[in-house]
């Protein structure tokens, strides 16, 4: 089954195919991960998340009518699905603390030095990123991580491109400004390639 395309894999799972859901899973579950912690900051909510997706989608498999890729349709689904998490954490930050907790103390991994120096500054920037309001995070994560064009993120989200290009201009922008508050030493750095790149 390996070889047939979402949509027949998916008329597949309607005749009763247990092993078609299997396939759908196995072909994007590694996606809709990354997509949910860039989101949600920790591995392990993360995987609840991910899991969560997918019983969603064999849940909902009698609406999809193929209007709409499938990967469109599981996007909009995680989108939607993270967004409700996150306001659910705001009402429970005690959870949520204890959440990302756990998550500091599951990775045991030893890695070379500047891989984890490499690391560090992704963790440090996901922090950054997942406390941005939600519709700019969203559209960042969509955007730069997994690097959708606006009529495909248009399509996920229901907005119109103007709107999600002003979002992606004001998330970069919020990002910058909480990176280099952070990073005041790269305030200067940054100063001066702007003034190098300024024709004399």
């Amino acid at each position: 089954m390996d070889n047939l395309t979402d949509e027949q894999l998916i008329e597949e799972i309607r005749q009763g195919h247990t092993e078609a859901y299997r396939v759908i899973v196995e072909r994007h579950k590694s996606y809709i991960f990354t997509l949910v912690y860039r989101m949600v900051g920790h591995k392990e909510t993360a995987e609840d998340l991910t899991q969560e997706v997918f019983v969603k989608l064999f849940r909902s498999l009698s609406h999809f009518r193929g209007d709409a890729k499938l990967t469109t349709w599981l996007y909009r689904m995680t989108t939607n699905l993270v967004t409700d998490y996150r306001r659910t954490q705001k009402r429970r930050p005690y959870e949520a603390l204890l959440d990302k907790m756990k998550g500091w103390f599951t990775d045991s991994c030893e890695e070379p030095e500047a891989m984890v120096v490499r690391k560090d500054e992704q963790a440090h920037m996901q922090e950054l990123l997942s406390q941005l309001p939600d519709k700019y995070r969203i559209v960042m994560v969509l955007y730069h991580f997994k690097q959708l064009s606006y009529s495909e993120m248009s399509e996920i989200t229901g907005l119109p491109i103007k709107t999600l290009e002003t979002r992606l201009y004001r998330g970069k922008a919020m990002l910058k400004e909480k990176w280099l508050e952070v990073n005041p030493h790269e305030a200067g750095a940054a100063g001066r390639q702007a003034a190098h790149a300024v024709p004399k």
